[in-house]
């Protein structure tokens, strides 16, 4: 599976504490690229966390998930398409959603006086943390 190029799609919005996953993460921010298909009208959403790109999720408008999702990876490539949703961990306190993570990106600032947690790594899930994938990334 190729990659989106959003060279080949137009702008369609921009959205600023995005929800992910039903957690509104204050910092996370979604841009939304859009083209024709034939009768169809494809979408790409490129998601960014304290200015750096985390993954891109695309598939059709009006699809209740996405179809792929592709995630940055630390050197700053774009890891392969999977099928879905981003995988996304809720990282929780006493049962309180403190952070989400996906794929070892942390994003921090659900409660920004509490400590940081844990980065997780792509697999791993401790014991409050519960897995999730996100859902309706394309928009």
């Amino acid at each position: 599976m190729r990659l989106p190029d959003l060279s080949e799609y137009r702008l369609h919005k921009v959205m600023t504490d995005v929800d992910l996953d039903g957690v509104v993460v204050p910092g996370l921010s979604a841009a939304f690229h859009r083209r024709a298909a034939g009768g169809r009208i494809r979408t790409v959403g490129v998601y960014r966390y304290a200015g750096v790109e985390l993954f891109m999720a695309w598939g059709y408008v009006g699809e209740p998930h996405c179809r792929f999702t592709a995630v940055r990876r630390p050197d700053n490539s774009w890891g392969p398409a999977r099928p879905g949703c981003p995988p996304v961990v809720r990282l929780r306190d006493g049962g309180r959603v403190t952070a989400l993570a996906i794929d070892g990106h942390v994003l921090t600032a659900l409660l920004p006086d509490m400590p940081a947690p844990p980065v997780v790594r792509p697999g791993t899930v401790g014991p409050d943390a519960t897995p999730r994938t996100a859902a309706a990334a394309c928009r």
